[in-house]
């Protein structure tokens, strides 16, 4: 039995060409997307039973699968259904796994696939009944009690593993989200971050690429918004990972807005914007645990963000039909983010 193979043949090449043409993206993307993150959504779950009441909270869950979507995806994909079904899918995997820990996964899988992370969130969200509901039908079939769901899922582990790529893996490093099946990958730390004083021009060097960026976006300049802005030096706060974390969520959150055009736009970009505003708040929490010296680096990445940032939500906040529904995220963000420019 092989757990991944099992859910990945309920998403034949149509079915992800479906899936592909609703969000607007090309199937070879929507295929990376899939195949990268059912193995991470199922290494996820192993993580999960192995917490204290994880096994009975997925039991819980199995027991409210509907089994039967597996046997109607050509039906539901590319239908109004699809959209109701994936946003109950990130609830039900953001209620698992912690709304900031699937933050993470669209985060890694959005950067890995160079899909947008709208499109990443609708694909996951939808990949979760198909993964709950497979590893339900198995977990019927068989009878099997929460102890028996952890040692399914224990031995698993080397299928899973092999499913997740490289490159996926290292994005994930330090989430937590693959400690159970990859743990070599998980304690892949990057290396002590380099005294502050190493850094001592870094926050003027912020500054003025924020200039530079911004006098060639008025004149077509850099297809990322963000090219010209330095990469933080990695600032640690416990084991969060606090300015890559936070480089990562900004890029992740410019692309979101970008998408956002209209209130149909807006509300499907909602729930990703809601996590983003948790992964922020979580990240501002993080901060006030580093030292001054690394505050200072951090504000200074942040002020270098703000002139990139702040006129995209200014502009969604003018726009009568989208402005409404993303106004208390976008509000809270953004005195999250200028609260942490200050220092």
């Amino acid at each position: 039995m092989n757990l991944v193979s099992m859910a990945l043949q309920y998403l034949t090449p149509v079915l992800v060409g479906k899936l592909a043409s609703s969000l607007g993206i090309n199937s070879t993307i929507a295929n990376t997307i899939v195949r990268a993150a059912v193995p991470v959504i199922l290494g996820s779950l192993v993580g999960k039973v192995a917490k204290p009441e994880g096994a009975s909270a997925l039991f819980d869950v199995l027991a409210k699968q509907d089994t039967g979507l597996l046997g109607r995806l050509s039906t539901v994909l590319g239908s109004p259904q699809q959209k109701t079904i994936a946003e109950q899918g990130s609830n039900v995997l953001g209620s698992l796994l912690g709304t900031s820990s699937l933050g993470s996964l669209v985060n890694a899988v959005s950067k890995y696939s160079n899909a947008n992370t709208t499109a990443t969130t609708g694909i996951i969200g939808m990949l979760a009944p198909i993964v709950l509901g497979t590893l339900s039908q198995q977990q019927k079939s068989s009878n099997l009690d929460a102890g028996g769901l952890v040692k399914l899922l224990g031995e698993q582990k080397a299928n899973i593993a092999s499913a997740i790529p490289a490159d996926l893996s290292r994005l994930l490093a330090g989430s937590g989200l693959l400690d159970a099946v990859a743990p070599k990958a998980a304690a892949a730390a990057t290396p002590s971050p380099a005294p502050a004083k190493a850094f001592n021009g870094w926050p003027w060097a912020a500054l003025v690429a924020a200039a530079s960026l911004l006098w060639g976006s008025w004149f077509g300049g850099d297809p990322a918004p963000w090219a010209a802005i330095p990469a933080p030096p990695r600032l640690m706060a416990g084991a969060t990972d606090v300015s890559g974390e936070l480089d990562t969520a900004l890029k992740s959150l410019h692309g979101l807005l970008s998408t956002v055009k209209d209130k149909a736009s807006a509300d499907t970009a909602a729930p990703q914007l809601r996590l983003a505003q948790t992964q922020i708040e979580r990240l501002d929490t993080a901060a006030k645990q580093l030292p001054s010296d690394s505050k200072r680096i951090l504000a200074a990445y942040v002020a270098s963000w703000l002139p990139v940032i702040t006129p995209v939500m200014t502009s969604l906040l003018a726009n009568s039909s989208a402005g409404p529904i993303v106004k208390p995220m976008l509000d809270a963000m953004r005195g999250k983010l200028e609260a942490l420019s200050k220092g």
